[in-house]
C-alpha cells in the first residue's frame, strides 16, 4: 500500500468517531465515495450512509429528494415522502459533488447544517435531526467560492475536516495491487484463472498518467 493511502486510513481511524463535518477534495474516479464510507463506518454511529448525487438530480427534484416533501407541496405529490435527511437520521449523509448543487438550494442546505433540523417541503413542522454530513467535490473548494458555485459560509460549514484524496498517479505502489484486484474479480466472474501481469505489462502500467484515475 502506498504512503499516500497509508496516510489516507490513518486519517479516517482519528476522524470516523468525531461529529465533525468531512469534506473530501480529489479528482474524478479516486474513489471519494469509499473514502466516505470508510469514515462512516470508522464512526460510532448506528444509522446508515446515504448518499446523494447532487450533479445527477435535476434541481427541481433535488430539494424534494433531501428534504421530502408533504401531500400536495407541489404538483404530482400525491403523497408524503421523507427526504435523504431524515432517511441518514443517526447515520451519515453524503453530498457527493456539493459544489453542483445549485446556490439557492445551498442556502437552505447551511441552514439545515447548522440548525440539525428541516422541514418537508410544503410542512411547516419541524424534524430534529442527528446526523453526520460528509461531502465531496473533485474541484478546488477555494476555487469554487471565487467562482460563486459554493457559498463560503457553507464550504467552512462543512470543511470540519479536510481530506484530499490522492490521484492514482500519485500512488504508484497501489497500481499493481489494483491490477491484480480487477483481474481477480473478473476472472472469477467469468469462471476463469486469474492471469498474471508480466513484467512488461507492470512497467506500462506504472508510467501511464492515469487521467481516469481507478
Amino acid at each position: 500500500l502506498s504512503a499516500p493511502m497509508r496516510e489516507m486510513y490513518d486519517f479516517i481511524e482519528k476522524v470516523g468517531p468525531s461529529d465533525v463535518p468531512v469534506l473530501i477534495v480529489g479528482e474524478t474516479g479516486t474513489g471519494k465515495e469509499l473514502v466516505a464510507r470508510a469514515v462512516h463506518n470508522a464512526s460510532r454511529r448506528p444509522g446508515i450512509f446515504v448518499p446523494v448525487n447532487c450533479a445527477g438530480i435535476p434541481e427541481t427534484l433535488l430539494e424534494s429528494e433531501l428534504f421530502g416533501h408533504i401531500r400536495g407541496a407541489f404538483t404530482g405529490a400525491v403523497g408524503e415522502r421523507a427526504g435523504k435527511f431524515e432517511i441518514s437520521d443517526g447515520g451519515t449523509l453524503f453530498l457527493d459533488e456539493i459544489t453542483e448543487m445549485p446556490i439557492t438550494l445551498q442556502t437552505r442546505l447551511l441552514r439545515a447544517v447548522q440548525e440539525s433540523y428541516i422541514e418537508r417541503l410544503g410542512s411547516n413542522r419541524r424534524i430534529d435531526l442527528d446526523l453526520r454530513i460528509i461531502a465531496a467535490t473533485n474541484r478546488d473548494p477555494i476555487i469554487a467560492v471565487s467562482e460563486n458555485k459554493l457559498r463560503e459560509d457553507l464550504y467552512y460549514r462543512l470543511n470540519g475536516f479536510r481530506m484530499d484524496v490522492p490521484a492514482l498517479r500519485e500512488r504508484g505502489d497501489d497500481i499493481a495491487l489494483l491490477a491484480e484486484h480487477f483481474l481477480r474479480a473478473h476472472a472469477g466472474r467469468m469462471g476463469k484463472p486469474t492471469p498474471t501481469v508480466s513484467a512488461r505489462a507492470q512497467h506500462l502500467l506504472g508510467n501511464f498518467k492515469w487521467p481516469g484515475n481507478v
